[in-house]
């Protein structure tokens, strides 16, 4: 209801047009205050005292005027004191300049028009406001203001709008507000209760830089043009923005969440660094880049790439559609988080750095999580390791930033050893392990052993070269058959000229005589001789040593890709 009875409309014609009335609400004598003759003004005004309720809806207010109008109302200190107040369908031809007014009744703006700049700044408002269906044209600014009741903004078209610093004590609603044109800044901003943005549009930035979140605060279908800016802003209640569209960066850097923000949306990226809190974080998303660098919450962080379109977003204008498909979600960053919390399903981890990553070991990556490969393409390998790589460039490829087929590391990123490296494989391979991934576990094992192998000295480096020349690690089913293969035909070179007495038999003899000592089969044959010398023995030896390892080898590495 409106903050007055509906008085008799005012009768005056409207300018350039005698055959229709004005229609706003009459103050005295069938017209309204924009109407009234001066000395008719004049004694109106001179009867209002601070504090009077202001009956005004429908009136086209000049700066003269509305200056004329809060001057009646200023107390001894210069403060403009107005009680209930309505203003509906008003229309501000000027600057309206309701800085520092003090509202102490209920106070309605719906449908108004601020054809020129709009000043709310540092104004209070003791009950509820309503500023629904209004139209601001020019900036608009609410700075220090206090909204002690529900403050309503839905379906208000702002073109720059600032609320730095303002307090809303009661529920604040933007339901389907515009915010054209200009940033919509919020810097500052302390909801105490409520705060609901459903259906709002950002044509540029949307910024709530240390805003403080007291209660629940939702942004269904919202729309960002640009970023949406809630760095070091303070969630202490529930935060949810579903199917929302941020075109650039969604930016919650260095916030608090004390209770839980969860994020479904279609973004270009989300810059999660530095959280801190109790709460904990679900990001189910759409083709945005993730940065969770030097998060820690004490709840669960959960990132889930969807694969199926947002219900309300449109996809056919996002920027990075680019004309062919989204891209997947990718994670570029999990430093210094603890991943005893993290957990991972269907992302993109090509890019991702992982040091510093703590309780590696304890991640869980569900549905198809990607890993970049190697130059070759055989194995799955974390980015760092094209890193370390590239630093030892063996040949340079066109790309300038690729090394032998091993991705350089950008400027900003610092590179880690071997020793560290080896560390990750083997933290990662574990969590792979207990997620029943054998075949990515098995990638992670190479790339433990290849680290290791990097990292060690001496000995324990040739050792490991050998276990790499003749298995790859235990894992290449081909090169430890092929390697077979080399030690039975050099052993045969030598059973041929060694290990017989008298004279040597063909190579094809010996080559078949050490096949059948190789595999444990009966070795008698008519074509060579059943006796044999020392060395003979020596290297029989070596061949049933070397043909059921060999084999065995063969068989794990077969094991380890196919083991589910």
């Amino acid at each position: 209801m409106n903050a007055s009875p509906q008085a008799d409309a005012c009768q005056a014609h409207t300018l350039g047009n005698p055959e229709s009335v004005c229609g706003a609400a009459a103050v005295t004598d069938r017209q309204c205050l924009a109407h009234l003759t001066p000395q008719a003004r004049a004694e109106y005004l001179a009867a209002l005292s601070p504090g009077a309720d202001v009956h005004a809806p429908g009136v086209t207010f000049t700066r003269e005027l509305l200056v004329e109008l809060l001057t009646a109302l200023k107390d001894d200190h210069g403060r403009t004191q107005i009680g209930a107040a309505n203003f509906d369908g008003a229309i501000f031809v000027e600057d309206a300049d309701f800085s520092h007014a003090n509202f102490a009744g209920e106070v309605w703006f719906t449908q108004v028009t601020f054809t020129a700049s709009a000043n709310f700044g540092g104004a209070t408002f003791a009950e509820d406001t309503h500023f629904s269906n209004t139209t601001f044209q020019r900036t608009t600014d609410y700075a220090g203001a206090a909204f002690a009741g529900e403050a309503n903004f839905d379906n208000t078209t702002f073109h720059g709008v600032s609320f730095w610093k303002a307090t809303f004590d009661g529920v604040a609603s933007f339901s389907h507000a515009a915010f054209a044109e200009k940033d919509a800044i919020f810097t500052g901003t302390i909801f105490a209760e409520k705060a609901w943005f459903g259906g709002s549009r950002f044509a540029r930035n949307g910024n709530f830089i240390q805003a403080r979140f007291a209660r629940r605060i939702t942004f269904l279908q919202a729309f960002f043009e640009m970023h949406a800016n809630f760095h070091q802003a303070h969630f202490e209640g529930p935060a949810t923005f579903t199917q929302t569209t941020v075109y650039q960066t969604a930016i919650f850097k260095e916030s608090t969440i004390d209770h839980e923000l969860q994020v479904e949306a279609l973004a270009k990226g989300i810059d999660a660094k530095s959280l801190r809190g109790e709460g904990r974080l679900s990001l189910r998303l759409r083709a945005a880049e993730v940065d969770l660098t030097d998060s820690v919450l004490a709840g669960p962080i959960a990132v889930h790439g969807l694969q199926d379109k947002i219900y309300a977003t449109n996809e056919s204008d996002f920027p990075e559609r680019k004309g062919g498909p989204l891209p997947s979600v990718r994670v570029l960053s999990l430093q210094r988080v603890d991943a005893a919390s993290v957990t991972l399903t269907d992302v993109d981890l090509r890019n991702c750095q992982f040091a510093g990553l703590h309780r590696t070991d304890q991640i869980v990556m569900d549905g198809q999580c990607l890993f970049t490969d190697g130059p070759r393409g055989r194995r799955r390998v974390l980015i760092e390791e094209h890193h370390w790589r590239a630093r030892h460039p063996r040949r340079r490829r066109r790309n300038q930033n690729v090394v032998g087929g091993w991705t350089e590391a950008p400027r900003n990123v610092k590179q880690i050893g071997p020793a560290r490296l080896e560390a990750q494989y083997r933290q990662l391979r574990k969590a792979l392990e207990d997620s029943k991934n054998e075949p990515g576990a098995a990638d992670f094992y190479y790339g433990e052993m290849e680290m290791r192998r990097a990292a060690a000295h001496g000995t324990e480096r040739m050792l490991l070269w050998l276990y790499w020349l003749v298995s790859g690690y235990g894992l290449r089913a081909f090169r430890a058959l092929a390697t077979l293969v080399v030690v039975v035909a050099a052993l045969a070179l030598a059973m041929q000229h060694a290990g017989f007495p008298g004279p040597h038999p063909s190579y094809l003899d010996a080559l078949l005589y050490a096949f059948r000592s190789a595999f444990a089969i009966d070795i008698k044959t008519s074509t060579v001789p059943e006796a044999v010398t020392r060395w003979g023995q020596v290297i029989r030896i070596a061949l049933r040593i070397a043909g059921p390892l060999f084999i065995g080898l063969a068989a794990l590495a077969i094991r380890n890709r196919v083991k589910r």
